[in-house]
């Protein structure tokens, strides 16, 4: 199945900004980090589909992820 991937801020660092990867049914946005060399404590807000996300939740064909560091600002 087909997804689509957005990095965001210092994880687009010698990876991409967006992307669409090809996963195995039953993939999981944990299984992705994993795949990408993204830790899970590293990640600050993960999204699919424009929500929070649980990292262990199954993901659908046509699913978007977007996955950004910790943010920080004032």
């Amino acid at each position: 199945m087909e997804i689509e991937v957005r990095l965001f801020a210092s994880f687009r660092e010698g990876r991409f900004p967006q992307a669409r990867m090809e996963v195995q049914n039953g993939a999981t946005p944990a299984g992705l980090l994993e795949r990408l060399g993204i830790q899970l404590p590293d990640v600050g807000i993960l999204l699919v589909n424009g929500r929070h996300a649980n990292p262990e939740q199954a993901l659908a064909d046509g699913d978007s992820v977007a996955v950004f560091p910790p943010i920080a600002g004032g």
